[in-house]
């Protein structure tokens, strides 16, 4: 393997893909201290800053894309570590980053926390960035413990997972808050301080609710505003003052093009599935959370008094729910809604490849699967999960993104719609 003999000081940019070893003396990767025989691995479309803290000497080998790009200077700036210095007298609980796409929250944090752990704090990190997911599964909110130094936050494990359902905050803001709050309580009760990691999703009606109910129902002791320049402002002025820390952003963040976000999601969502299997579910015992869908009173499909081909019905306080083959016709439509007002239909079928998280009977999210069928009038659905013991399996949260085990997308449906 080549080599690369470094000096005290030295800084490199690593970009996967490209894995190294350290052969001789110390470096520090994400602020993570790492010494003889460290080995460290840089996925694709990622990049990582290797600073050495003595004269060293690593060993690595390139894959598709990898490189090493010695630099003039430091690409972490001076502010981070004064914030840690300051971090360290003050010992907040909680601490909530916030920050545009492609600003390096994911590294801030990670760095932080690698820091705080070289000083014997230990550091529960929140990964709420749903769509490219280091901490569980995309479509879930995860947390994991900093118990060693990390380049990558991937690489701490998940130490609890809350499902969202989808690859984006927006039309699941209620699950999102409540999955950050349980999170990050739960961080609490493992580590010294929580560090949560929100979403760069900052302008705009709905972004601006997230981001401040966030905010209001986490009460962090200190608010990070990870800024270029000031597009934070709109949020920060509703912010305590004393709270706010403004930091700048990383001088070599690397942006990601729509296209990389999408490939590092199917790569995530395709390893997570891989060696999974079917597990059937007795819909009897299983709860169902999220949905409308055997929430209401059963009613018998032949007394409805249509010949439509309807093989499931329930009245919900808010409407007449059925599930039909193919779709209701016009005449069929107007006797149901004469006979019981609003009608909500599901079309048999239409449930397939949709994203779901499985739930014990203590509330803990499982993993999360994938619906291959529901059968409405055997009140069974097969679901393809990772998790192998599906008698484990107390609940289904109903999600609203479509998927492939393959971890292609393959559709979207609203929230509500079963």
């Amino acid at each position: 393997m080549p080599e690369l003999k470094l000096k005290r000081g030295d800084v490199v940019r690593l970009e996967g893909m490209l894995s190294l070893r350290v052969k001789e003396g110390n470096v520090s990767i994400s602020g993570g201290l790492h010494g003889k025989d460290s080995k460290i691995v840089v996925p694709r479309a990622k990049s990582l800053p290797l600073e050495a803290e003595t004269d060293a000497v690593v060993e690595y080998a390139l894959g598709a894309g990898g490189s090493l790009e010695q630099l003039p200077e430091r690409t972490i700036p001076h502010e981070w570590d004064v914030f840690i210095e300051d971090v360290i007298q003050a010992k907040p609980l909680i601490i909530m980053v916030m920050g545009d796409v492609d600003v390096g929250k994911t590294f801030f944090t990670t760095y932080v926390a690698n820091k705080l752990l070289r000083q014997g704090i230990r550091v529960a990190a929140v990964d709420s960035d749903i769509g490219q997911a280091d901490i569980g599964p995309p479509s879930t909110m995860g947390l994991g413990i900093f118990e060693r130094p990390v380049g990558l936050l991937y690489e701490i494990p998940a130490r609890a997972i809350y499902f969202i359902g989808s690859m984006s905050p927006s039309g699941h803001m209620l699950e999102f808050i409540v999955g950050m709050k349980k999170m990050a309580e739960r961080g609490l009760k493992e580590a010294d301080m929580t560090i949560v990691n929100t979403p760069g999703w900052i302008s705009g009606g709905p972004a601006r609710a997230l981001q401040l109910h966030a905010m209001e129902s986490l009460d962090p002791d200190i608010v990070v505003a990870l800024q270029q320049d000031k597009e934070l402002e709109h949020l920060l002025v509703c912010a305590p003052p004393a709270k706010v820390r403004r930091v700048p952003a990383s001088k070599k963040v690397r942006p990601r093009s729509r296209e990389e976000r999408a490939f590092l999601r199917e790569l995530l969502l395709a390893r997570y599935f891989e060696g999974a299997g079917r597990v059937k579910l007795d819909l009897r015992r299983v709860r169902l959370e999220r949905c409308y869908y055997r929430t209401g009173q059963l009613l018998d499909p032949r007394t409805l008094g249509v010949h439509a081909s309807i093989v499931h019905a329930e009245k919900l306080p808010e409407a007449l729910l059925v599930v039909v083959e193919g779709a209701l016709d016009r005449e069929a439509m107007h006797r149901l809604e004469a006979n019981f007002g609003q009608v909500k239909t599901i079309s048999r079928g239409s449930e397939k490849n949709l994203l779901v998280g499985l739930v014990d009977g203590s509330n803990e999210l499982l993993g999360i699967g994938i619906i291959e069928e529901i059968n409405y009038a055997r009140e069974k659905m097969i679901v393809i999960t990772p998790v192998k013991d599906g008698d484990k399996i107390a609940a289904v949260q109903f999600g609203s993104m479509k998927i492939k085990p393959s971890g292609k997308e393959v559709g979207a449906v609203r929230p509500g719609t079963f």
